[in-house]
């Protein structure tokens, strides 16, 4: 069962991510890749600011894993748009 530090930390990611996503809409930037990073930032933003001073809860060390798989999330899709933008680059200069 979920303590209340625990519960709170996920209405913090879910309140901060449903801000952020809208507002990357309304920007007319929201891709996949920008959904991923606000995701991850606000989830780092959710865990510093409830963080405790002199404890570290036990579940925190499960976050890293949650962290890590989006890390690697981002770097996948970063790596697919730089791929996609070298290709696009490649294309030009063979036109030249």
């Amino acid at each position: 069962m979920p303590t209340p530090r625990q519960r709170r930390v996920v209405r913090r990611h879910a309140a901060l991510t449903l801000v952020a996503l809208p507002v990357f809409a309304v920007a007319g930037v929201l891709t996949p890749d920008t959904a991923v990073v606000a995701a991850l930032l606000s989830l780092l933003v959710a865990v510093v600011v409830d963080a405790p001073v002199h404890v570290r809860p036990t579940w925190r060390a499960r976050l890293r894993w949650v962290l890590l798989l989006g890390v690697v999330l981002f770097l996948g899709l970063a790596a697919r748009h730089s791929y996609a933008v070298l290709r696009a680059l490649s294309d030009a200069l063979v036109y030249t």
